[in-house]
């Protein structure tokens, strides 16, 4: 049976190798929490762990585009899955206190040179296979940014904060994070 396991989880690594992308998990560091609200308006980014996952959106982005009196909202939401093993071998042997992707980390998508925030991570899926869970199935939707500091050790990621670029490539709201709004 141990063999079994072992098995699925190197083809589950395998396949999601081979199907999916490299992306770039950048946990939040918190610096003083506001018990009230429940933020952080301080935090700050500041590794980057590249994994690879699979996009199981295979229409592209989900979610809306809401028109209101502020302007455009753009809600795009994706589906990653990521393999449980390659998420401890990159992040959890880095740092000890991150056993799993965690709610409000952000994800930088390459394909559209953009940062999605996970909003959710779901971590027992009802099936089972072999009696073990062998990945992560993470919600994340566009990220909007305010006041947080970005600066890991990609440049790539760094520059995605300064850019003025939309997913379409027209320029959009300038992002000097001045008023901590986008």
């Amino acid at each position: 049976l141990e063999f079994r396991r072992v098995l699925f989880r190197s083809v589950t690594i395998e396949i999601i190798k081979a199907t999916g992308m490299d992306c770039l998990y950048i946990p939040r560091q918190y610096l003083s929490i506001d018990r009230l609200f429940g933020e952080d308006p301080g935090s700050s980014f500041s590794k980057s762990y590249t994994i690879e996952m699979y996009l199981a959106n295979y229409k592209g982005f989900d979610g809306t585009d809401i028109i209101t009196q502020f302007g455009i909202e753009i809600k795009d939401k994706v589906t990653l899955i990521l393999a449980r093993k390659r998420f401890t071998e990159e992040v959890t042997s880095d740092d000890s206190t991150i056993t799993r992707p965690r709610e409000g980390d952000l994800i930088y998508f390459p394909l559209s040179k953009s940062l999605f925030e996970i909003n959710f991570v779901e971590h027992e899926n009802p099936m089972y296979p072999l009696g073990k869970l062998y990945s992560y199935q993470i919600v994340a939707e566009l990220f909007t940014y305010s006041y947080e500091t970005i600066q890991t050790n990609n440049t790539t990621v760094n520059d995605v904060m300064n850019t003025t670029r939309g997913l379409s490539g027209s320029t959009v709201i300038p992002l000097n994070n001045v008023l901590g709004t986008t």
